[in-house]
């Protein structure tokens, strides 16, 4: 015999059009039970009405699932929370959505007439094992929400204002985001070595840069990361001269905060590929002059005040999906 068919009932409210995805869901839920489970008409009426709440300053769509008769009265309620993105609801709506469809009906109360003797009211069944698993939809859709991850980028740059000209370098983050906490990372950059001329001499000038980061905004949305942090940290700029007057060797070394904005597209499981934009500050660096062959004094460079570095980068993102739904 086959089984009943249900009524689907979706009411987006007042959520934007891509929220109507009542005819996804059924969809999924069919392939989930492997048979046609919704009509037009049925004994059982699923309605799931959507509305967006805030909680802690982050917009959440709830999704709330009633399980009703064809006459109406309702015996059964669930929520579903996912995140700024009604998408989001897609996996653990069809989950629960399935397992009502699935669960029979309770049998209905005796009518008041055929109590005779007044007793306490029985305790309610205990919940099936179909029922336990509809009650951790809502835990497992808090995963989605990704609250935390771990990231390695190496990147190319290209920067200026540091050394005489426009310099190209490579790059290595580490970043990790607590849940409940901005993130934290250590960064590290190197630019290439360049030659400039000094009339009949050179100079050769390299960069290197370490610092800490930390980033009020950093998050991870379905396959979207992005990153908004201050850094401190300190630079070492290597000058070298030749074939000049008193030709001299230097290493200076100085106070570099900044600040980065980075985003990223992850593809695959793991994968990343990423672009940013880096500010960095150096804080009183020194003129370099030489003398020429002639023994007159000229300025080689001068560092300036600003350092833009552009970056383009790939790596692995770890998130905690699978551990978040054994935490309490």
């Amino acid at each position: 015999m086959d089984a009943p068919l249900a009524v689907l009932q979706w009411d987006r409210g007042a959520l934007e059009a891509d929220c109507e995805r009542g005819a996804s869901l059924q969809a999924g839920v069919e392939a989930y039970l492997g048979r046609a489970a919704f009509g037009s008409e049925g004994s059982m009426v699923i309605r799931v009405r959507l509305t967006r709440v805030e909680e802690k300053g982050l917009a959440r769509v709830v999704a709330r699932v009633t399980q009703e008769t064809s006459d109406g009265p309702a015996y059964g309620e669930r929520e579903v929370v996912g995140d700024a993105s009604c998408a989001s609801l897609d996996e653990p709506l069809t989950l629960v959505v399935a397992l009502l469809v699935d669960a029979p009906a309770p049998a209905a109360e005796p009518p008041p007439a055929e109590i005779v003797v007044p007793a306490a009211e029985p305790p309610p069944p205990a919940p099936s094992d179909e029922t336990r698993e509809i009650e951790t939809a809502p835990g497992l859709e808090q995963a989605r929400a990704r609250p935390r991850h771990v990231v390695f980028l190496a990147s190319g740059l290209v920067a200026m204002g540091i050394l005489p000209s426009t310099a190209g370098g490579v790059g290595l983050l580490a970043s990790v985001k607590p849940r409940g906490f901005w993130g934290l990372g250590v960064e590290a950059g190197a630019f290439f070595p360049q030659r400039t001329d000094l009339g009949s001499g050179s100079l050769e000038t390299s960069f290197l840069m370490l610092s800490g980061s930390i980033c009020p905004l950093q998050g991870l949305t379905d396959r979207v990361w992005w990153s908004a942090c201050g850094s401190f940290g300190a630079g070492r700029l290597h000058a070298r001269s030749r074939d000049v007057l008193e030709p001299q060797t230097r290493n200076d070394w100085f106070v570099l905060p900044g600040a980065a904005v980075r985003g990223g597209w992850l593809f695959g499981s793991h994968f990343l590929v990423s672009a940013g934009l880096q500010a960095h500050f150096p804080v009183s660096p020194d003129s370099y002059v030489y003398r020429t062959t002639e023994g007159e004094k000229r300025v080689a460079f001068e560092p300036g005040g600003l350092m833009i570095a552009a970056e383009l980068g790939l790596g692995v993102l770890f998130d905690g999906v699978a551990h978040q739904g054994s935490e309490m």
